[in-house]
């Protein structure tokens, strides 16, 4: 069931039919008594698509794992086939699930690299929540020309954060995480290549979590 402001109360019923108890049927007794005139009836036959909104909700709160079993991961897809703003609606919810917080971890060995309007995206993603943002530590390789940019990008959510970068070439995968909380996400490509092809995003379990920080603070004591 969902209502907006300038969508109808939409009701979504589930029907258990047979041979006995046909569908057709059903639609029939509905106008019958008059309820198919009344109101607009019509059948959900791509469920995935239709509930599409409400997934990456529950999924972005809850991780896809907890649909099979009680643990907190969660993932998308993100393609080349989705709009720009879509991707960018998709990653905004699963790194929104770090923040609030006075700390933030990013490992990216690429996210210096030159990309379209990349640190207009992060300014973005992090948005009004990153306000309370002190510290951010950025493991990269420590190549690209973007890194004033990026900077000044946090800046302009969190007027007051200081930002901390590390050179490694220990990692190759791309995580965010909130140190003080253990919680973070997986990206399967940096930022600049959101959108170019198709890559996962995934909530990583507290255990993981704290795996990748432990390992981060090996490099950057202060995390």
């Amino acid at each position: 069931m969902s209502e907006t402001n300038d969508d109808p109360l939409q009701i979504v019923l589930t029907i258990q039919c047979d041979e006995e108890r046909p569908y057709f049927e059903f639609v029939e007794r509905l106008r019958e008594i008059g309820l198919v005139s009344k109101y607009q009836l019509a059948q959900v036959t791509s469920p995935a698509l239709f509930f599409r909104r409400e997934f990456v909700e529950y999924i972005a709160e809850h991780g896809l794992h907890s649909l099979f079993k009680l643990q907190l991961v969660m993932e998308d897809i993100t393609s080349p086939s989705m709009a720009l703003d879509e991707v960018e609606a998709v990653v905004t919810k699963f790194v929104r699930t770090l923040l609030p917080a006075k700390r933030l971890v990013i490992v990216d060995p690429y996210f210096y690299r030159p990309g379209s309007d990349t640190d207009a995206f992060v300014a973005r993603l992090l948005g009004q929540q990153a306000a309370t943002l002190e510290q951010v530590f950025i493991l990269s390789n420590g190549s690209g020309s973007m890194k004033s940019k990026m900077h000044a990008a946090f800046a302009s959510v969190a007027p007051n954060v200081a930002v901390f970068d590390t050179s490694t070439d220990v990692f190759h995968d791309r995580f965010w995480l909130n140190p003080d909380q253990g919680t973070g996400i997986v990206m399967g490509t940096s930022l600049n290549g959101l959108g170019k092809r198709i890559a996962l995003v995934d909530k990583l379990s507290r255990s993981d979590a704290q795996e990748v920080l432990a390992e981060a603070r090996k490099l950057s004591p202060n995390i």
